[in-house]
């Protein structure tokens, strides 16, 4: 009790509804959590909490809130040990399904078991297993106090946001950034906001160094281009060891089709790829990676694999990921 309440003095009546009270909560914008811990037959359980907060360093200390009418309670409130799983930007559906009644909240979920037995949701961005320290009820909550016994982070993921009601992932304010990776606002110049120029300079600074790898195979562009199509092609159909025609060929390489014939009568020459009779019409040529192309092939990609991680170390695997789907539907036209 405070020394307030202790000397008899008490708040004024509310001037808002339970519903004002909720919405303006709701601007408080909070990462979402999903508390997890067994019950007495060793079956997991788990909840969607927004209402997470760190308390100590010394000792490390963390509390949630749970409704006191809320159907696991007595599982939290007698329970000795509960994890803390702080959802990632890709788990919307994890937080949706575990804060919804009438459905199987753990079919199909990968986890792994905390020290204490307490589920660890696979791709969290980060987990506290916590002792059940104390609790303390406060109106229509009880707030748990957990002491933090172990606790893991994925540095590079995105958390999920929750404000207004709605879900959210996170958006690095525009300004002086803190280091050289930070997005920089828009220029206001026609040339460096214009999005063809900036794909081009994107695509510059993906291939500048790789270049050389390209050169010292005595490639172009268009014929690593080509290797690469068809190495993926061998892979997905081995049994015609994945021969493709020159026009698709050239749909694929972002070449014409009179260029790409061309250059794979060079390649050919070259023992790098093999001109095959397609089956079903003798009159078209399909065109195939030998193993000596194929050899070159896998190891530019596992070069370009490589390169595009460094290129890319500073971004986290949400941002990666967004930027590729976005570039796909811009390439699809959609």
């Amino acid at each position: 009790m405070s020394p307030s309440r202790a000397a008899g003095h008490a708040a004024q009546p509310p001037d808002f509804s339970p519903r004002d009270f909720r919405a303006t909560l709701g601007m408080f914008a909070t990462g979402v959590t999903i508390v997890t811990a067994r019950n007495d037959q060793g079956e997991p359980v788990g909840l969607t909490a927004s209402s997470f907060n760190s308390v100590s360093l010394d000792p490390p200390l963390v509390l949630w809130s749970l409704g006191k009418a809320a159907g696991s309670m007595a599982v939290f409130s007698n329970g000795r040990h509960y994890a803390i799983n702080v959802l990632a930007a890709d788990q919307q559906a994890l937080a949706e399904r575990f804060a919804a009644r009438g459905v199987d909240r753990w079919a199909g979920v990968a986890y792994t078991d905390g020290a204490g037995g307490a589920p660890l949701l696979e791709g969290s961005v980060a987990t506290f297993e916590c002792f059940n320290r104390s609790q303390y009820t406060e109106g229509d909550h009880v707030i748990f106090v957990g002491e933090v016994e172990r606790c893991a982070r994925r540095a590079d993921a995105s958390p999920l946001l929750y404000h207004g009601g709605r879900f959210y992932t996170e958006h690095p304010l525009h300004g002086a950034p803190a280091d050289a990776s930070a997005p920089r606002p828009p220029d206001g110049r026609f040339v460096g906001s214009y999005l063809g120029y900036l794909l081009g300079q994107a695509s510059h600074a993906v291939y500048r160094d790789f270049e050389n790898a390209i050169a010292a195979q005595g490639l172009t562009h268009i014929a690593w281009r080509v290797l690469a199509v068809l190495h993926d092609a061998a892979l997905s159909h081995p049994e015609n060891q994945g021969a493709i025609a020159v026009g698709q060929l050239a749909h694929d390489v972002l070449a014409k089709q009179p260029t790409v014939t061309k250059l794979v009568q060079r390649m050919a020459e070259d023992g790098l790829l093999a001109l095959l009779a397609d089956p079903a019409d003798q009159r078209r040529t399909l065109v195939a990676a030998t193993a000596e192309g194929r050899r070159i092939a896998a190891a530019l990609i596992e070069q370009a694999r490589a390169q595009e991680s460094h290129l890319l170390s500073r971004w986290s695997a949400h941002e990666a990921d967004t930027l590729k789907r976005h570039l796909q539907k811009l390439a699809s036209g959609q």
